[in-house]
C-alpha cells in the first residue's frame, strides 16, 4: 500500500514566465495512518527525488510525478523544493499545470499536494520517500559522507538539470565542503547552461557561494541564445555539434574543455535533456577523455 501525506504548497515562484517555476511543498511534522500517528522524518540524500501527485491540466486528474529536490534535508527538513519546466509537448500534463492560474489559485488558498511516504514500523516514523537508496551510473545521488569529502566534482547542468546540483552545493556548504583539521575537503565546479539570463536558477546565491568558498566551489553560468551587453560569463553553447548525412554526429567539446581542462582528474556529473547529455558524453568519447567516474541523469 502506498502511503501519502498532504503537503501544503509553501511557495510558487516564477523564474521564467510560462517556462520555469520554483515549487516548495511543506510537510507537517506528523501524519496519521490507519489510526496511528507517525512523526515525519526527512532523510533524503542530495541528488534524489521525491514522489508527488499534482493535478494534470490536460487529463483533469491527479498524476504521480517524480521531482528532483533542489534543497537539502539536512538544514531544511520537510520543505521539499524543486524547479519545474514546461515541456510544451502535446501530451504534457502536469508541467503545464504548474504554470497555470489554477496552480496559482491553489497556492494562494493554501491547498495541498500529496507526497509519498515510506513507513518504518520498527522506528515508528514515516520517511519522506526518495527514488533511490544507492548510487549508480544512471542517477545523481550524492556519495555517502566519508566519500564525497575527497572528491573533485564537475557538475554540468542543462536547463533545470541544475536542480540536483543545487542540493549538492547547499549540502556541501552546510558541511563546510568537508574541511576538517588536515583534510582539504571537496571541490565542486558547477556549469549551468541555459538559453537566456532569465532562466538562471538561484544565480545570486551561487555567485555568493563561490565568493564565500573560492577554494572549494566554482560557478560557471553559460547563456546559449541571448545575453545582456554587460554579461561577464560565457556565451554560446559548451558543445559544437556537426550533423552528418550518415547520422553519426561529431561533437566538438573545446568550449567545455576551456572551462574544465582537467576533466580526466574529476568526477563528472551531468543532468538535463537526453540529447544534451548524450552529446556531451559522445564528445568526451570522441576526444578520448575519460573522467574518473561519470554519472548522468536525463529525461
Amino acid at each position: 500500500m502506498e502511503h501519502v501525506v498532504a503537503a501544503r504548497i509553501h511557495q510558487l515562484g516564477t523564474i521564467d514566465p510560462g517556462e520555469i517555476r520554483l515549487v516548495q511543498l511543506a510537510l507537517p511534522e506528523q501524519v496519521e495512518i490507519a489510526g496511528k500517528s507517525y512523526a515525519i522524518r526527512d532523510t533524503m540524500r542530495p541528488g534524489t527525488a521525491f514522489l508527488a501527485k499534482p493535478w494534470g491540466g490536460r487529463t483533469g486528474k491527479y498524476r504521480r510525478r517524480m521531482y528532483t529536490r533542489s534543497n537539502a534535508a539536512f538544514n531544511e527538513p520537510r520543505l521539499l523544493e524543486t524547479f519545474i519546466n514546461h515541456t510544451h509537448q502535446e501530451k504534457a500534463d502536469t508541467s503545464g499545470w504548474w504554470q497555470s492560474e489554477m496552480a496559482n489559485d491553489w497556492f494562494e488558498k493554501g491547498k495541498t499536494v500529496e507526497v509519498r511516504l515510506h513507513l518504518d514500523e520498527e522506528e515508528g516514523v514515516a520517511l519522506v520517500y526518495e527514488n533511490t537508496k544507492v548510487c549508480s551510473p544512471a542517477n545523481l545521488r550524492l556519495e555517502d559522507d566519508g566519500i564525497w569529502e575527497g572528491m573533485r566534482m564537475v557538475c554540468v547542468a542543462f536547463g533545470t538539470g541544475i536542480t540536483p546540483f543545487l542540493a549538492y552545493a547547499r549540502y556541501l556548504k552546510a558541511h563546510n565542503f568537508g574541511r576538517k583539521e588536515a583534510r582539504a575537503g571537496a571541490h565542486m565546479t558547477l556549469v549551468a547552461s541555459v538559453r537566456h539570463e532569465g532562466q538562471l536558477m538561484l544565480h545570486e546565491e551561487l555567485v555568493s557561494l563561490e565568493k564565500q568558498f573560492p577554494q572549494h566551489f566554482r560557478y560557471q553560468p553559460v547563456l546559449t541564445r541571448s545575453w545582456p551587453t554587460a554579461w561577464g560569463y560565457l556565451k554560446g553553447r559548451i558543445l559544437r555539434v556537426a550533423h552528418s548525412v550518415s547520422g553519426s554526429d561529431q561533437v566538438d567539446i573545446t568550449p567545455f574543455q576551456a572551462i574544465v581542462p582537467d576533466i580526466v582528474q574529476s568526477h563528472l556529473r551531468v543532468c538535463g535533456s537526453v540529447t544534451a547529455c548524450r552529446q556531451l558524453t559522445l564528445g568526451l568519447e570522441q576526444g578520448g577523455l575519460v573522467p574518473l567516474t561519470l554519472r548522468a541523469e536525463s529525461w
